[in-house]
This record gives C-alpha cells, structure tokens and sequence, in this order.
C-alpha cells in the first residue's frame, strides 16, 4: 500500500481528543425514586461533574472514532496496487534537457542519456496493452505535445526516435503540469518520467494512479567553459578562460584556443582541477583573427559546455546625426565614447540619399519636429534610431514643462541605465508630454519620467524628458555613461557583434535601414549531439514582413552570422552571435536523483530511481498493474457511518 500524503497521519490526533471528551464529559445517572424532594440536589451535581469516569460501552463513541479514523485514512491518501483498466491512459513525458546528451549508462550500448531513455520507453510502450492510450510531452522551454491518446504502437516508436535534446532552458514543471492535466480524474491513469534526475519541477503535482521512472545517464563529472572573452590588440589578441569542474573526483586536460578556420591551435595548456575548482587561464599574444574557438580536451561525460567562442568587438564606430541646439557637454560625452558626430541645423540641412547613407543614428536636440515634415526627413527619421532629448524651451507637440516635486529616483533595468543613480541631481525642468507608441517610462525622478526607451518598427528609439542644461546631470559622473549606453544601444546596428545568447532564447537586433532578408549562417558547432539542419536559416520576419528586430536565437550551441541583404541581394553587414547551452544544465550534483521526488508520490522515487542502467528496466516491468486510489471507498463507508450514527441517536441509543 502507498501513502501519497503520509504527514496526514498527524490528524490522528483526533482520536484521543474524542476519547478525552467522553471522559469529561457530564453524566447524570437514571435512576428510579419515589420523590426527588428527599434527594440532596448537591450530592447529586458532584456526581455528575466528576471527571476522569471509567469510559461505558457505547455504540455512539465506536462509530464517531471508527468514523474518525476513517477521516485521517483518507487524508493520508492511501492507495492499493490493482490491475490497470485497458483503457487506462499512459502519459509520457521525456526530459529532453541538455544534460540529457551526457554519457549513457555503462553497458546501456546508448551513446548519450536521451538515446538510453528513449530506447527503454520505447521498449516498454511496446509492451502495453494494444487498446491502452499513449500521450508523449517533450520538455522544453515550453511543452510540446506530441502526441494524444495514440494506441498505434509504430507511430509511438516513430515519435519517440525523432525527439532530439533541447539546449536552452527547460521548463520541466510546465511538461509535468500539462501531464497532471491529462491524468487527473481518470481512473487507472499511469505517468512516465524519462529523464536523468537533474530536473527542477518541486512546484508539480501529478495526481496519476501510478508514476515511473526510467532513469537515464550516470553519476560523472563535467568540466566546463563558464567565461571566455577576447581582446584585440595592435598586433595580436588576448584571451582570458574561466574553467569550473563538477564532480568528485579531480580533471586533468588541456584547454586548446584555435583560430578562425584554423585546424591547430594557437596555444594550449594543460590543466587539473580539483572538485568544485574554479581557475581562470590567460593567453597572450594570439594571432589576429576574426574569433577563436575555446575547447577542452578531456575525458568529460557532458561535452555541451566544452566549447565556445569569443571574438573581439567590431572596431567600426558609429556615426551619428546630431540635429537641433549645439552642446559642447554632450557633444564630449559622445566622442568621448567613440562616435563620430555629424552636426546639422534642420533650417539648413536637407537630407539625401548619400548624406543619409554614412548616418547610423540620429539625436534630435530640442528640434522643432514641425520642421522637419518633409519626405527626406520622414524617410531618415523613420530608418534610424532615435534619440529624442526634449527641452523646457521648445518642447514636443502637447508637451508642457513642470517642475518635479521631489528629487526621488527610481531607476529600472534597461542597457541604457546600467550603472546611472542619478543620486544627488538636481532637475528645473521636467517635459510631460507622449513619448509614442511603445516607450516605457525606465527611469522616474520626482514622480515623472525623465526617461523613456522602447522601438518603433524594430529601431530602438530613446527620449530623455529634460534639457541637460536644466539640471546638474552634466557635472556628474553618470551623465558620460548615459551617452556612452545610449550610444552603444542606438548604434548596435550600425556593425556591433550580437555578443553571447543562450540557444533558443529571444533577443533583440537593430535592423539596418535597407534590409529586406536576412540569414542565420552556421559557422561552427560545439561537441554536442545535433539535428540535421541546413547551414543558413532564413531570420523571423514580423506582421508586416519585414524582417523582425526579435529573433529566436539558434537552438544548437555554436558560432553563427546574422547577414543581411538589401533589395539587390547585396550585403549590409554580418555580425556574429556566440550560442551557448543553459549553463544550469552542466552544474552537475554527485547524485543526479538525490532529492528528486517525483509528484505525487512524497518525494519517493523507487527502486527504479537507482541511477543504475537497469532502472528504466525495472520501471518498465508489470505494465499492468496501476496504483488504486481509496479514497473514494472510504468516503461510501464514512456516509453509511453517519447514517449509522444518526440512527443510534434517533433512538436514544448514545448513552
């Protein structure tokens, strides 16, 4: 018998409680007299009011304990084993994380952990009862169902062979929750849970009369690339690796830098780290090249996290518009953060398409927008990133200027306002006015918004509500870091790398002006199980077909191109983007299925737990049998009880 909620039993501290109440409870005898007025009424009330009587048979104290007992039974959720209906639905779901590519069971013949789970699933689907109906969920960073309520056993095979690893981040408790969908309230109904028990789903609860687990993959080590970065030097490049091994025993290897299209590496060096050690390694005076390819040589059981890459940033600086008041602060801040400045008066400047064509973004300095209605303006102001600065003098259409209540700050996360406090500044003038579509207010002083940020058709747009020369922000620290953030995020289009993603995430990428296709190009792959796929996958485009400033990140860790095209097919630019596995997956524990509990059963997993290649085995063995739940008998028994006990009572049976 199973207990799904054993702490339950607590409750059967009803039972004395009932039993200590009939002890104190008041009793008067019945006895027979020939007048009551010769019975010494104070005699007669101690009688009744002493406790701690020897307890009487009573047909009322039996049912109301027996119905007691049932009470605490049923909360303690008991279930039989039982034969399992033939029609009694078998959900699997499969972990398909990235620390499922790690190595295989010993003598499991698998080459990696999700090739062993698949394979004993499989094996124990076949032996199911033909009519019985099978649902598969994979896990990923959102469950898929694959398939509902399938009895053809071919088909099942055919679905299970075709799951491959997913290597960003799964959700395994939303895999677990749409399966306690599908299960719960019917009769019979089995859970199958594939996986190598490093999940993290303690929020689920599946209520399913039996629950399996195929456990897959051992108990190894894994030595990991966390950090690697590169430096472009005059002449040659630097390089700096930060190795992190888990694990109990030590790792001995050798980390190996290797150039763009280069088979050798460049340098190498050997390495042992002890248990949980994490060491940084520097290199210096590597050849130049476009990126290098960090890689460790070792025996290592999880090889997703054994490879990465890194390339120095793009040394092209934007250049930008500067349109309206001419100031000297923030003409520094901007040169001094690497861009080349453009000034241009809007009465005597008019845009066309070769001047346009050297312009990356654009800051409108107090301009008069009224101004610049014409089509080449439209056109420039409509292609590019825009950074708006509103001023007390000449503000936006609608807007007014107001004087902050206060010198509270919130600041809220955005790479504009990394590193800005705006502590201790002093602001004359606010501008409120409608920032468009879009915007989102990212930092407030005084109650109002003195900041905004957002994108207008994939172009990152910015507004800064106040005129910089109506407060202190110029004399102080933050004002040279504003500029050098907006600058890199309004110019990230202009020929920046993409930097580092994890694989099959969402970023955001400036779109240049012109661009009307888009690719993803494969460059390189890490050492890690891959689906085939064609090298250049065309980029996501958005409603109106352009192509989208939100991209899906490819789902394979490696070195890609994001290249884009104009309308003659000619290229734009190419930046490249690092892919890189959840590095969740390859902190590895010693024990990957301690504290693992599976839902539903109170942290319990089995002998079938073991972590052993016979687990999945030993999970897979007498498919027919199905935990039956109780509850439902005892809540029968527990009414005719209570119809007992009224009847008891009705006669007057209680005492």
């Amino acid at each position: 018998m199973l207990f799904q909620s054993a702490a339950s039993a607590v409750f059967a501290l009803a039972l004395p409680a009932i039993l200590l109440m009939y002890l104190l409870r008041r009793r008067y005898p019945e006895t027979e007299i020939a007048s009551h007025l010769l019975w010494r009424r104070a005699l007669r009330e101690q009688e009744a009011n002493r406790p701690w009587q020897r307890l009487r048979r009573t047909l009322l104290l039996l049912l109301q304990l027996i119905a007691a007992a049932c009470l605490v039974f049923a909360l303690m959720r008991p279930h039989v084993m039982g034969q399992a209906s033939s029609a009694a639905p078998v959900v699997i779901v499969v972990d398909r994380s990235a620390s499922m590519t790690a190595a295989a069971s010993r003598g499991s013949g698998e080459a990696d952990a999700l090739g062993e789970a698949l394979q004993a699933v499989a094996a124990a689907a076949e032996e199911l009862q033909s009519s019985r109906p099978v649902t598969l969920i994979a896990a990923g960073g959102e469950p898929e169902l694959i398939l509902q309520d399938e009895t053809d056993r071919r088909k099942i095979r055919r679905a299970l062979e075709a799951i491959g690893p997913h290597y960003g981040r799964t959700d395994e408790e939303a895999a677990l929750t749409l399966a306690d969908a599908l299960v719960r309230n019917k009769e019979g109904a089995e859970l199958w849970l594939a996986t190598d028990g490093r999940i993290r789903a303690g929020g689920a609860t599946v209520e399913a009369s039996a629950i399996r687990l195929f456990a897959a993959g051992r108990d190894g080590a894994n030595t990991s690339i966390a950090a690697f970065g590169l430096q472009a030097g005059a002449e040659s490049h630097a390089a700096a690796v930060t190795l992190i091994h888990y694990g109990a025993r030590p790792a001995e290897g050798t980390l190996a830098l290797v150039p763009a299209g280069g088979k050798a590496p460049a340098a190498e060096r050997t390495f042992r780290l002890e248990p949980g050690e994490q060491r940084v390694f520097a290199f210096e005076g590597l050849p130049a090249a476009d990126y290098y390819r960090a890689e460790l040589r070792t025996a290592d059981d999880y090889t997703a996290d054994n490879a990465a890459f890194a390339f120095p940033a793009a040394a092209s600086a934007s250049r930008v518009l500067l349109v309206g008041e001419r100031s000297l602060f923030l003409t520094a801040a901007l040169e001094l953060a690497g861009v080349d400045i453009v000034q241009a008066d809007p009465d005597r400047f008019e845009p066309d398409d070769e001047s346009a064509a050297g312009i990356d973004w654009i800051v409108l300095y107090g301009a008069d927008e009224r101004k610049l209605d014409s089509a080449a303006w439209r056109s420039l102001l409509a292609s590019r990133p825009v950074w708006r600065i509103w001023t007390a003098s000449s503000p936006p259409r609608g807007g007014t200027a107001t004087e902050p209540a206060d010198n509270r700050v919130d600041i809220r996360p955005h790479p504009v306002t990394a590193h800005i406090t705006l502590a201790d500044t002093h602001i004359a003038w606010i501008v409120q006015a409608d920032p468009g579509p879009g915007m989102e207010p990212v930092a407030v002083y005084g109650g109002v918004p003195v900041l905004y940020a957002g994108t207008a058709d994939g172009r990152p747009q910015l507004v800064l509500a106040f005129d910089p020369a109506d407060s202190d922000l110029p004399l102080r620290p933050d004002f040279p870091i504003l500029a050098a953030q907006a600058a890199e995020w309004l110019g990230g289009a202009a020929g920046g790398h993409l930097g580092r993603a994890e694989a099959g995430s969402r970023i955001e990428i400036g779109i240049r002006s012109g661009t009307v296709r888009a690719v993803w190009e494969t460059l390189e792959t890490a050492p890690v199980r891959t689906a085939s796929a064609s090298d250049a996958v065309e980029a996501e485009r958005n409603a109106d077909g352009a192509v989208s400033a939100v991209q899906t990140v490819p789902g394979v860790p490696g070195l890609y191109r994001f290249v884009e095209y104009d309308a003659d097919d000619r290229v734009l630019g190419a930046r490249l983007l690092a892919v890189h596995a959840a590095e969740a997956e390859g902190m590895w524990t010693d024990e990957p299925l301690s504290g693992t509990g599976l839902p539903g059963t109170g942290g319990e997993t089995g002998d079938a737990a073991s972590g052993t290649p016979d687990g999945a085995e030993e999970a897979a063995s007498g498919q027919s049998d199905a935990w039956i739940d109780l509850v439902p008998y005892i809540a029968v028994l527990l009414l005719l009880l209570l119809a007992a006990e009224w009847e008891v009572y009705r006669r007057g049976a209680a005492f």
